[in-house]
C-alpha cells in the first residue's frame, strides 16, 4: 500500500496559489478543461489536500448538487469544493479508482504512510464510521529470515497480548483486529496518537518539543492552538526542579503498564522508547502532561510457572540494544537469561528511566549506569538508584522478580520524596 501511484489522469482542485507549487511537484495543467491533475505514475497521498473530483456520478448527480457538489462543464465532471459542508471522505462512494486503492477493508480511508518495519507497515487512517483518526497496524504477508509459523506466532502474541490486557491506561487499546482476504494480511486498530513515541523526545530542547507537541495537534484535536502563546507551553515544559520527580508520571506509567502486563503473565520483551506512545491528559495543552501506553507486543510471552523457563517459538532472539541484557544464547549466562526473561521488562524500564533523566539515549547498559552513578545520584535518593541499580545487576538472580512488589516500592519511596520537597505538580 506504500507504493500505491495512480494508473489514470487523475483530476483535482489545486488553488491559485499554490500552482507553482504543483507544477514543481509534477501535476499538469490541462488548458482546455482549465483544471490540475497528476499523471499516471505518481503517488496521490502526497497530495490529499487536493482530492476533490467524483467519478461514475450521473444517476446520483441531484444528490450530489443537493449536497453542495459543483459541476464542471469542460471536464463533465462533479467535484467537491473546498466550502462544501461535507468533507471529501463522504462522498467515497463516488471516488476515482486511484484513489479507491486508499479505503482500507471499507471501514477506514489511509490518511499518511507513517512507517514500514520488517514486519508490518504503519497508517494514519480516518474511520468512515466516526469520522475519527485511527493508526492501522498492516502486517506484511511475508518476512525476510522469518518463518511464516514464527511470523504468525508473532501477530498473534500481539493480538493476544493487547485483548487480554485492555482497559488499563498504560496499554495501548485495541479498536478492532481481522484479516483481509484477498491477501491474507493481519491488521490491528488502535487510537491514533499524534505524540508519536518516547523517542522522539528523548535529547529534544524545550523548545523543539513545544513545536513537535503543536504539530502534533494541528488538525487531530479540536483544539484553537492560537489561544496559546507558544511561550506558554516552552514555560511549562522547561520548568525542570527536581530529577526524580519531573518525570514520575512517565516514569511511573510505564511500570504500572508492565506490572499490568506481569499481573496478567505476559511479558513485552522489547520495551523501549519506541514502543512507548504518549497521551496527553484530558487534551490541556497548557498542562503538558503526558501519559505513557506501552504497545509493540509482537515479542511477547504469555508465561506460567512451568513455561517460564522455556524458549521455544518465543522469538526470543530479537532484541533491541541496550533494552535486554546481552547474551548468547547458547551459553551459560544465555541459559540463566532466558530461565529468567521475566526480569527483562524492569532492565528495559531501567534503561529508559535513565535515559528520561539523562535527556539523552544511550548505547549499553554500562553507559546507563555510568550515567546513573556520576549524574543522576548526586541528585536522587539513594533508596531511588539503589533500586534502578537492581533491575539493571548483570546476574539476573540478583534483579527484582516480582514487579508489583517492585512498583510498591518505587511508589513509595516516590511519595516520600514529594512529601520532603513539598512536591505540589
Amino acid at each position: 500500500m506504500s507504493s500505491i501511484v495512480t494508473f489514470e489522469k487523475l483530476y483535482m482542485s489545486v488553488p491559485f496559489e499554490d500552482k507553482d507549487w504543483a507544477k514543481n511537484n509534477g501535476f499538469k495543467f490541462d488548458r482546455m478543461a482549465k483544471a490540475w491533475y497528476l499523471p499516471p505514475g505518481k503517488n496521490p497521498l502526497e497530495f490529499k489536500q487536493y482530492w476533490s473530483y467524483l467519478e461514475n456520478t450521473y444517476h446520483d448527480r441531484h444528490e450530489l448538487k443537493k449536497r453542495g457538489c459543483r459541476f464542471n462543464s469542460k471536464l463533465k465532471k462533479w467535484y467537491v469544493p473546498s466550502d462544501c459542508q461535507e468533507p471529501y471522505y463522504e462522498f467515497v462512494k463516488w471516488w476515482p479508482e486511484s484513489l479507491k486503492q486508499f479505503v482500507f477493508n471499507d471501514k477506514f480511508i489511509i490518511e499518511d504512510y507513517i512507517s514500514k518495519t520488517g514486519q508490518s507497515e504503519m497508517f494514519k487512517a480516518r474511520s468512515l464510521h466516526d469520522g475519527e483518526f485511527y493508526a492501522i497496524k498492516y502486517f506484511l504477508g511475508d518476512v525476510a529470515n522469518f518463518s511464516n509459523d514464527a511470523h504468525r506466532r508473532a501477530i498473534d502474541s500481539e493480538i493476544n497480548a493487547l485483548r487480554s490486557l485492555e482497559d488499563h491506561p498504560n496499554i495501548l487499546e485495541i479498536v478492532e483486529w481481522d484479516q483481509i482476504a484477498d491477501s491474507s494480511r493481519f491488521y490491528i486498530v488502535s487510537p491514533w496518537m499524534p505524540l508519536g513515541s518516547l523517542d522522539n523526545y528523548i535529547g529534544r530542547t524545550e523548545s523543539e518539543i513545544a513545536d513537535l507537541i503543536f504539530s502534533a495537534f494541528k488538525g487531530t484535536y479540536d483544539l484553537n492552538l492560537q489561544d496559546i502563546p507558544d511561550d506558554d507551553l516552552e514555560d511549562n515544559l522547561d520548568t525542570e526542579t527536581d530529577v526524580w520527580l519531573d518525570e514520575h508520571q512517565i516514569i511511573h506509567g510505564i511500570l504500572d503498564g508492565i506490572a499490568h502486563a506481569h499481573a496478567n503473565n505476559i511479558l513485552h520483551r522489547d520495551i523501549k522508547p519506541g514502543n512507548i506512545l504518549l497521551d496527553w491528559v484530558d487534551n490541556e495543552v497548557e498542562s503538558a502532561n503526558f501519559v505513557p501506553l506501552l504497545c509493540d507486543f509482537g515479542t511477547s510471552k504469555t508465561f506460567s510457572r512451568d513455561t517460564i523457563k522455556e524458549s521455544e517459538h518465543t522469538v526470543v532472539g530479537l532484541r533491541t540494544r541496550p533494552y535486554r541484557p546481552e547474551f548468547i544464547a547458547s551459553s551459560a549466562q544465555g541459559k540463566k537469561e532466558i530461565s529468567h526473561q521475566k526480569t527483562w521488562d524492569l532492565f528495559a524500564w531501567a534503561i529508559v528511566t535513565i535515559e528520561l533523566m539523562a535527556d539523552r539515549s544511550v548505547d549499553s547498559s554500562e553507559e546507563a549506569l555510568e550515567i546513573l552513578d556520576a549524574e543522576i545520584a548526586p541528585k536522587l535518593d539513594e533508596a531511588i538508584v539503589n533500586l534502578i541499580k537492581s533491575a539493571l545487576s548483570f546476574n539476573p538472580n540478583l534483579r527484582p522478580h516480582d514487579t508489583d512488589d517492585f512498583r510498591r516500592k518505587l511508589n513509595k519511596l516516590t511519595e516520600q520524596r514529594k512529601k520532603r520537597l513539598a512536591w505540589t505538580n
